[in-house]
């Protein structure tokens, strides 16, 4: 009886012992052929979908180079736009985009488009052109407006930025839906003695992996970028620069192929022209990611803080600046 039993648990493990070598086999192939497959993927990306079209001739076919004309005004801020996002434009014009300082030519405020696309594009085409008439700050180049194309809208920023208002002092980039300090922004910048050459500063990432995952929108191919982290870079929400810049970015972007994450593109130009971003005086001026609970006297503090909505953006700036103090 014994024996029989002891029989028993020898035939057992090595029951146990074929079944773990089998399933540790069948783990190890799994795994070899998703090695395999995702070396064949990395090996035949086409690197032309995550480079976008640029440098092209792209023209300007709105345009207000009078905005700068004559004056020297101490900021140029502009304000990437979806050619529909009309609504976040008027939240802008009625809030931070109204400031005293900007009826008074001491910051001049821009929106930048492409062109829609799409079934309705011609009827929106013309709802552009009217804004424009109403608003006379819209700015429009003739390459199609979307995400992959982030990238060009940035270029063609700094192509206007260089050739229509290099008298200013510095340039802001703004996304519309980033509520803005506009005299805070200023006061720092005058309090810094912000250096006019060579000079940028936003929030700055630092040892921003670069995300390989093929179910990302912000993948990118070993092939089309080989290093682990960008180089560091001021997040595209809101950065300031000193007006020598366009035109270097510029010339250094000739030689280094863009990728559609804008400001991770920035960082590369940067990198290859040997300029480090520079840290704000405070970082918590610039927020990403604000409190679930809405506090005057905590906004009222900040230069630049993404907004949810139109509504949120417009709802927050009229209580910042209501009579009484916020804190």
């Amino acid at each position: 009886m014994q024996r029989s039993t002891c029989v028993k648990a020898r035939c057992i493990r090595k029951c146990v012992f074929v079944l773990l070598l089998v399933a540790g086999t069948i783990c190890l192939l799994y795994a070899f052929r998703v090695q395999l497959w995702g070396k064949f993927l990395e090996a035949h990306v086409d690197p032309g979908l995550y480079h976008v079209a640029y440098p092209q001739k792209y023209r300007f076919i709105l345009d207000h180079p009078e905005k700068c004309r004559g004056l020297n005004p101490l900021m140029v801020v502009i304000v990437p736009a979806a050619p529909h996002n009309a609504k976040a434009r008027r939240a802008i014009r009625s809030t931070w985009g109204n400031d005293s300082l900007v009826k008074h030519g001491t910051v001049v405020v821009l929106f930048l488009l492409g062109l829609p696309s799409g079934n309705s594009s011609e009827a929106l085409q013309r709802q552009v052109y009217e804004e424009n008439l109403r608003h006379r700050d819209l700015l429009q180049s003739d390459f199609i407006d979307s995400y992959r194309n982030l990238t060009i809208k940035t270029m063609v920023m700094l192509e206007w930025l260089r050739d229509r208002c290099p008298q200013a002092f510095f340039a802001v980039k703004v996304d519309d839906d980033t509520l803005l300090n506009i005299k805070g922004l200023v006061r720092m910048l005058l309090m810094l003695d912000a250096p006019r050459s060579k000079y940028i500063t936003g929030l700055v990432w630092y040892d921003n992996v670069v995300i390989r995952d093929r179910a990302s929108k912000f993948y990118i191919p070993q092939k089309v970028y080989p290093n682990s982290v960008f180089p560091p870079y001021p997040l595209g929400m809101c950065y300031i620069m000193s007006m020598d810049l366009p035109e270097k970015i510029l010339k250094v972007a000739q030689e280094i192929k863009p990728i559609f994450i804008e400001d991770a593109y920035i960082g590369l130009c940067l990198e290859r022209l040997h300029i480090a971003p520079t840290n704000p005086q405070d970082n918590d001026q610039f927020v990403v990611n604000p409190p679930p609970q809405y506090n005057r006297c905590y906004y009222s503090k900040l230069i630049a803080v993404l907004t949810y909505s139109p509504d949120q953006l417009v709802s927050y700036w009229r209580d910042v600046h209501k009579p009484g103090p916020p804190c």
